[in-house]
């Protein structure tokens, strides 16, 4: 029966009304509750109808309802009546009132209490300032586990002037605040290490980006749209500190949808049109896209060109491609003025030209992206709407590397070996060149980052390397390794190398090697050189010219000259 609730259910019900904890929420129903509670003199009920007062702005009834539940013994009304002092809430402003009132809560053990009187003691507001006080109130906070006073704490014993800093002691404290989920402590624990704190300074960058990575994550926990959003796509893209992982993305995107943030639609739309984290729905990742596009975001547009020119989920159309593309560039978009420059490049659009490939690369390059200057080296390269300069070319794939593109460090590899076997260098100029392709290989192969047909190729190419007599390191021994590496992650082009390299002394090995080659070959010449093999009997194999010429044939297939001479000679 209602007549015999108890003060406390009578509170409990207010409370369900006033937040609309499982009813509607109805602040003026909760009021009815809390004033049958207060009609009892009952010291939270008093609160709450103080509380109902200031929510409706009736400052002066609030201030009253607030003192008689101090009056009555609750300390939780000492501490807003002390806000309302210091603010001039219902009454005259007064500092010393609010810090009185604070000291009365600090007695009646009101844990709320702690922080704000040592912030009193700290800032010296109705008291003269004193740091020891203010650490005091602090640690007594910290003790009954309030998040605020650990951080308050953690702060005071890093910055406090008149007492001993202890930069251990605040560490722990500022972290078990984060840990506790408090956003004054998260966010200066990024401060701490993004600055860094001179406490901070022997760590590694590494170290310090991958912690304030950790916090940005706890901030992202907290339902943070910027924190969210950074590290939802952290886990995408992956970085230095954070390996890609798709489930987490999708778990980050998912609550930015929630939350009607458009880097939540976008991000479920790439997530589902690439499969990643989500299963591969091409439908629900337009409808996705086209709800981000439809509200601006450029990188949406951009994903919406790639569905038309990779084919996903619709027709190929590199018009289309084109149109959503050129939306995205409008807002500098750096992937879609890449892309353009792609579509010109590769001739996949009606007028293309190799200028306005050049001159949307360079656009994006502008900006300081990396793909682009990766893509302008190509093009200076390869004398794509400009005249050939590898200077250029170099400068443009360090340009990227020094941005972080991982390929790039493969292509001007590439670049400096082309160089050195053309060229008639110098045993220096060798010695010099070979040391950069070295280190920027080695460098890429141990990225992850890195794609696996390039690490075999890099693998080959030091192979190449350490097998050249003019490069003063030269070492059979190191070359196959290289090579033997490349051969047994079945690359067929180190296959072939092992072949030459054990025929005359492990001739069943190399016999291996090349049979394996010409399972997969990428080009003639293993297949041309197994021919051999059966067409001359070499390596203790008979004479097969059945299987000799099955082997010219597929080696002729690939345009290899030298089976195309054999099997023209043969007629």
């Amino acid at each position: 029966m209602v007549n015999l609730m108890t003060p406390k259910e009578l509170n409990d019900v207010g409370d369900k009304y006033f937040y609309g904890q499982g009813v509607d929420k109805n602040i003026e129903v909760a009021f009815t509750y809390y004033k049958r509670a207060a009609d009892q003199n009952n010291s939270i009920g008093l609160f709450n109808v103080g509380k109902y007062f200031l929510v409706k702005n009736n400052v002066k009834d609030a201030f009253n309802y607030y003192l008689k539940s101090a009056e009555a013994g609750y300390g939780l009304a000492y501490v807003k009546l002390s806000e309302m002092n210091l603010h001039g809430q219902g009454v005259k402003k007064n500092k010393k009132k609010a810090f009185k009132m604070l000291e009365e809560a600090v007695k009646l053990q009101e844990i709320e209490s702690y922080h704000l009187l040592g912030k009193y003691y700290l800032h010296g507001i109705g008291v003269g300032k004193n740091e020891e006080k203010a650490k005091s109130m602090f640690e007594m906070s910290a003790q009954n586990n309030n998040s605020e006073g650990m951080f308050l704490l953690g702060k005071l014993l890093l910055e406090g002037k008149s007492i001993k800093n202890d930069f251990e002691s605040a560490f722990f404290h500022l972290d078990k605040a984060a840990s506790n989920k408090n956003i004054n402590a998260i966010n200066y624990l990024k401060e701490l290490y993004n600055e860094p704190h001179p406490y901070l300074k022997k760590k590694s960058a590494l170290y310090r980006k991958e912690m304030w990575f950790y916090y940005d994550e706890l901030l992202a926990s907290l339902d943070d749209t910027g924190a969210l959003m950074r590290t939802a796509y952290a886990y995408y893209y992956g970085n230095e500190i954070v390996k890609i992982n798709f489930d987490k993305s999708v778990k980050y995107f998912k609550i930015l949808h929630s939350l009607d943030e458009v880097d939540g639609y976008f991000g479920m739309g790439i997530s589902y049109m690439y499969g990643q984290g989500v299963a591969l729905d091409y439908e629900r990742a337009r409808d996705y896209l086209v709800i981000a596009a439809n509200r601006n975001h450029p990188k949406a547009k951009n994903a919406l060109g790639d569905m038309y020119r990779l084919g996903k989920g619709v027709e190929v159309d590199y018009a289309k491609a084109r149109d959503f593309y050129l939306e995205a560039a409008k807002s500098n978009d750096q992937d879609a003025l890449i892309n353009l420059g792609l579509l010109h490049y590769r001739k996949q659009i009606k007028n293309a030209t190799d200028v306005l490939a050049l001159q949307f690369m360079t656009k994006a390059s502008e900006m300081n992206n990396s793909g682009a200057f990766y893509w302008l080296g190509i093009f200076y390269d390869k004398a794509i709407g400009t005249e050939r300069s590898t200077d250029l070319a170099k400068k443009n794939f360090e340009k990227a590397i020094s941005l972080g593109n991982v390929g790039a460090k493969y292509k001007l590899a590439q670049l400096f070996y082309d160089e050195t076997n053309s060229d008639k260098a110098s045993k220096r100029k060798i010695d010099k060149n070979f040391n950069i392709i070295r280190e920027l290989l080695i460098d890429y192969i141990n990225n992850p980052l890195s794609q696996d047909v390039n690490v075999l190729y890099s693998l080959y190419l030091l192979g190449e390397m350490y097998a050249n007599p003019s490069f003063s390191e030269s070492s059979p021994k190191v070359s196959r390794y290289y090579f033997e590496s490349a051969a047994e992650r079945n690359f067929a082009k180190a296959m072939v190398k092992m072949y030459e390299i054990l025929m005359a002394k492990e001739p069943k090995r190399a016999l291996y090697w090349l049979k394996k080659a010409s399972e997969k070959p990428a080009d003639g010449e293993g297949l041309y050189l197994l021919a051999k093999v059966y067409d001359e009997g070499l390596l203790g194999q008979m004479k097969d010219y059945v299987k000799a010429q099955e082997y010219y044939r597929k080696a002729a297939e690939f345009n290899y000259q030298p089976a195309v001479v054999k099997l023209t000679m043969q007629k």
